[in-house]
Parts: C-alpha cells; structure tokens; sequence
C-alpha cells in the first residue's frame, strides 16, 4: 500500500500509544500535526505536573526526528474542541485521510467526505494485514473499548469476528 497523508488527532495519539500500535501508523501514513493536537498530547496534566506520560515523550522524539510534521490549517473549524477542530480543518483543506477517535468528530468529518480512520479500525486492519495475532488484535480492542464509541467499537469487532471466521481462528 501506497503511503497516504494523513491528519493526526488527540485521541487516536493517546490511545494508539496506550495499547502500542503507533510504530505500524508511520508505514502506512505521512502524518501532520495541527499545532491545537500538539499542545494538548504535550500538555502536562494538571494533577502532576512534573510527570511526562509516555505518550508525550514519543511524540517528541518522533517530532525532533521529522517523523510527525507540523502543520495548521488555514480556518479551523469553531464547533469542536481545539484539536479536533484543527485536525478536520487540516485534513479537509488537503483532502488527507483523519486520524480520530472521539464520535462526534469522527461523524462530522464522514459527513464531510472525509476518509476516516479510528483507533479500533486500525487495530483490525494491522490483523488483516497479518501485522497482528488474532490474540493481540482482541486484547487492544478490549483495552480501548473504555475510550471508543460503541457504534464504533460494534463495527470494528463485526469486522474482526468475520477476519478470524474467514482464516479459521475463531
């Protein structure tokens, strides 16, 4: 598969790193950041603020290795909560895949004609792809399920039950 361009969001950040698939995302994608996304993965958490969550260390190191780039868009959009709003302004102006987890987002920018990726639909795709066992691939989506929309998570196991069906793993 080609590389595509593509614009990362919060969530998909937070939760690709929680169950550690963000190394596969840099084979399939070129990824943007808005300027909105990179402060809020950086930001440091209110109750301790001296701890750096592992997930804000990587994106540094992939940042200062021109891994991630930065880029805004020209008019974020005013109904979404920064990030958001950024990322969808972004990949819209350059037609870009969006990289998203949160519904209310991901909804809108399907509506938008975006292509979209979640969290769970790139956990089951890396299982199709045969980057991931059958067992892996069940236990990220167990551990994300928390953090994902039902609607979301209910199409991503559908997907994957019939994967495993099809291959004999069930």
């Amino acid at each position: 598969m080609k590389k595509q361009f593509a614009v990362l969001e919060t969530s998909f950040w937070v939760l690709g790193h929680r169950v550690d698939f963000l190394t596969y995302l840099f084979r399939f994608f070129d990824v943007y950041v808005p300027t909105a996304v990179r402060e809020e993965v950086l930001a440091p958490d209110p109750r301790y603020p001296h701890r750096v969550y592992g997930y804000q260390e990587m994106f540094r190191l992939l940042e200062d290795q021109s891994a991630v780039a930065i880029r805004d868009p020209i008019q974020p959009l005013r109904q979404f909560h920064a990030g958001e709003a950024a990322a969808i302004a972004l990949a819209l102006e350059h037609a870009w895949w969006l990289l998203v987890n949160e519904q209310r987002a991901l909804t809108f920018a399907r509506q938008q004609g975006l292509k979209v990726v979640t969290v769970p639909e790139f956990i089951v795709y890396l299982y199709e792809a045969e980057l991931l066992s059958a067992r892996s691939t069940q236990m990220k989506l167990d551990a994300i399920a928390a953090n994902t929309g039902q609607r979301v998570m209910r199409a991503a196991r559908g997907a994957f039950r019939a994967l495993t069906t099809e291959r004999g793993e069930r």
